[in-house]
């Protein structure tokens, strides 16, 4: 609505001196929009109001998620200090062992040389290791703004619980609360806003007037009325309409197709996440015990002189080999874990069918 005023006939020659034949207008107009133009303007604001939400979710979403990953990435590299650590205690067994054979002229001077050296090799492998875990603790505290972390080591122990993998099925339902997705889905709503509000402007917008006049000079009053009618809209606006509907076309088509990489990347990753949970658990059930006979029989056979020193090593590698794959898989299993939450948006706790009892009655001294 506006409030106009209008003064006419006044300050000129011969009758229009002065004011005696002054004419004064006081008007309201307005414009009356047609086609659904304000709904579709309220429709764009709340619209760009879930886009921003969505957009801030997504923001956090990605911070939580890399806290995660370096949450994990920090455990497994505390386990592979510890196997590295282990490996060293084992190379140091081995040494004594080829050097009491040497000693008793039963091995040459030469199998207690590759001894001492793989010994000093497994101890650069643990320092190259243990070099790394500072670096992680600060990345670690920088996202919560510290410069130095205030901890010493994290919960690694919870890098064992790898739960199990659940059905696809129950994550394809949580995708679509995904703010990714809901993102597209603001901005596919945002361009069909723009596209009718592009459609209203073909009708054109009335405008109308009225007021009272003042006639001075015959000391009388009036009304005034008017109405305003724009011609030939529907033709300028068909430019506007033809751009709009692309870009809610481009909008319809980029959704369509995220939420189709969507579901093929988190079907990847349920699939990677699966298959570390199996091989996990085959590591740790069936490899590594038999691992651990097989080198504690192999060390007593060299001991009597049945096996030679190459039997040792090999048996001794595939063990450190079985236990680093134990926290690959490990350490597989919770970032494609993560890589799921953070496509869904949400916790799987349900979907994975973890618990704490099953945390509790698993054996995870490895």
């Amino acid at each position: 609505m506006e409030l106009s005023a209008e003064a006419d006939e006044f300050g000129g020659s011969n009758e229009a001196q002065g004011t005696r034949n002054i004419e004064l207008t006081l008007a309201l107009s307005g414009v009356v929009e047609l086609g659904g133009r304000p709904e579709s303007r309220i429709a764009i604001v709340d619209a760009k109001e879930a886009l921003l939400a969505a957009t801030r979710r997504t923001q956090l979403l990605d911070v939580q998620a890399e806290a995660a990953r370096l949450f994990v990435k920090l455990a497994a590299l505390q386990q592979e200090l510890e196997v590295a650590r282990r490996a060293e205690s084992l190379a140091r067994q081995a040494e004594k062992t080829v050097s009491q054979r040497v000693e008793r002229g039963r091995a040459p001077q030469a199998e207690l040389h590759r001894a001492q050296a793989a010994t000093a090799r497994a101890a650069v492998e643990a320092g190259h290791v243990e070099h790394q875990i500072p670096t992680l603790k600060v990345k670690l505290a920088a996202l919560w703004g510290e410069t130095s972390p205030d901890f010493q080591r994290v919960d690694d122990d919870a890098l064992f619980h790898t739960g199990r993998a659940g059905a696809f099925e129950p994550l394809i339902k949580t995708l679509e609360q995904s703010p990714d997705l809901q993102q597209l889905a603001s901005q596919e709503r945002i361009q069909a806003a723009n596209l009718r509000l592009a459609q209203s402007t073909s009708r054109g917008d009335v405008r109308w007037q009225a007021g009272v006049r003042r006639l001075e000079g015959s000391d009388s009053t009036g009304l005034v009325a008017g109405l305003s009618i724009p011609l030939f809209s529907g033709r300028r606006a068909r430019g506007d309409i033809d751009a709009a509907s692309a870009r809610h076309e481009a909008a319809r088509f980029d959704t369509q197709t995220a939420r189709i990489a969507a579901r093929a990347t988190l079907y990847e990753a349920w699939q990677h996440r699966r298959h570390a949970i199996e091989a996990f658990a085959a590591l740790r059930d069936a490899v590594i015990p038999r691992l651990e006979s097989a080198l504690s029989n192999t060390r007593e056979a060299y001991r009597a002189g049945r096996y030679s020193y190459l039997d040792l090593i090999a048996a001794r590698q595939e063990l450190i080999d079985a236990r680093l794959a134990l926290l690959d898989a490990a350490r597989r299993a919770h970032l494609n874990r993560i890589e799921l939450e953070r496509l869904a948006g949400a916790a799987l706790t349900a979907a994975d069918g973890d618990s704490a009892k099953e945390h509790k009655d698993q054996n995870h001294d490895h």
